[in-house]
């Protein structure tokens, strides 16, 4: 009778155990990194609510821009994770991490959620076990992505010369198609472009005319490419900051105004910022190099003079290169896809110069664009800054969904 007890008593811890196993099953969650006063954070939030109702998971939130301490957490978080990101939001399901957000990461998170919740076995709760130091440098696979690869159908086409290019950012690029040829139509280079033409063709040397005026466009693009990549360096790593942001749109605005003080008026060569006597030294560098007997000179002439010119045009634009740079930041956009929408936006911003030069060389007449498209590019470049920066101020976040798409 004894051993009759024992064993039911047995059966019965056993039952016991393996049901607390059962129920002990550790639960999906999701640690959502934030900033207080982040658009795109807000935008998450309301996605997050949705879906806390929808499933049986956990969310914890953790604010980064004013808690030092979930500071340091996600910079702990980052660096075991190996993930590269300088803003927020950061969303952790498991392995599966999503820097940033956009309208298609609304599918995509709850599809997330669903297969973690599928299939619990390929879950871990990697935020937890880095919080608490049992974290051990582990290899860390994000099954969800592998399996969603398979399943979803892509929105990524590849472009020849340009390389792959998803469609839900084509926004994106045709901003960086308008913009750029906005700012092209920048007369402050426009009229050096025009008397560097006409001092090319009083050459004999057609090999030296071709060379010369590629060097200068070449020099022009790479210059003023590299200025902007500059400035959109800075730009990410600060652009969480709303006094920055506001510091934009200001200059977005003034910029605005100018260019539209500027369209009201009229001038023989539509360039404000170069007065009669920068204008005529720069004249008479032109004449120095273009007539220079050696060719090592005169190249060296025509690439300090590129430089030189690409700071005048950047006080003319008024504003355009940093809006446009803004624009990629808000839309966390850096590395080689920042440089492929740079890299469109100086193609289009060299478009004008480029047939101008071509048709003056085969055809050896100078071709100007008149004063008049220079006057409408400075009403388009203001308006599309006027309304940019009052978007910066009151609604960022139509900045960043609407160019995400």
């Amino acid at each position: 009778m004894k051993n009759l007890i024992k064993i039911i008593v047995l059966v019965f811890l056993l039952t016991c155990s393996f049901l607390l196993n059962v129920d002990a099953k550790e639960k999906i969650s999701l640690y959502f990194f934030h900033g207080d006063g982040c658009p795109h954070c807000a935008e998450e939030e309301k996605l997050l609510k949705k879906l806390d109702k929808k499933y049986d998971i956990e969310i914890v939130k953790y604010e980064v821009w004013y808690n030092k301490n979930n500071q340091k957490l996600l910079e702990k978080v980052k660096r075991k994770m190996d993930i590269s990101t300088n803003g927020v939001p950061v969303t952790i399901i498991g392995p599966t991490v999503f820097v940033g957000y956009q309208t298609s990461y609304e599918v995509k998170i709850e599809r997330a959620i669903k297969y973690y919740l599928n299939n619990p076995k390929n879950y871990q709760n990697y935020v937890t076990k880095i919080k608490n130091s049992t974290f051990k440098d582990e290899k860390i696979i994000d099954y969800f992505n592998e399996s969603d690869k398979k399943t979803d159908t892509s929105t990524t086409i590849k472009i020849p010369l340009i390389g792959k290019v998803n469609l839900k950012n084509i926004s994106i690029v045709s901003a960086s198609a308008v913009i750029g040829l906005v700012d092209g139509f920048n007369p402050c280079a426009m009229w050096v472009l025009l008397f560097l033409i006409s001092m090319l063709l009083g050459m004999k040397n057609r090999k030296r005319m071709w060379a010369l005026g590629i060097t200068f466009l070449t020099v022009s693009a790479l210059v003023y490419m590299m200025i902007m990549l500059s400035w959109l360096n800075i730009v990410i790593h600060v652009t969480t900051s709303i006094l920055f942001r506001n510091i934009i749109a200001l200059i977005a605005i003034v910029g605005a105004i100018i260019n539209l003080n500027s369209y009201r008026k009229t001038s023989s060569s539509g360039c404000e910022v170069v007065d009669d006597n920068k204008r005529k030294k720069i004249f008479t560098k032109i004449k120095k190099f273009t007539t220079e007997k050696s060719f090592l000179l005169a190249l060296l002439g025509v690439i300090s003079l590129a430089i030189s010119v690409n700071v005048i045009e950047l006080a003319c634009s008024a504003g355009l290169p940093i809006v446009f740079t803004q624009i990629l930041a808000l839309n966390n956009i850096k590395g080689i896809s920042a440089f492929l929408y740079t890299l469109i936006y100086i193609f289009f911003f060299l478009l004008d110069d480029l047939i101008i030069f071509t048709v003056a060389m085969v055809t050896t007449k100078i071709v100007g664009i008149s004063t008049k498209y220079n006057k409408y590019s400075y009403l388009i470049g203001g308006i599309i800054m006027l309304i940019i920066g009052i978007l910066l101020f009151i609604k960022p976040e139509w900045i960043m969904i609407q160019f995400s798409k």
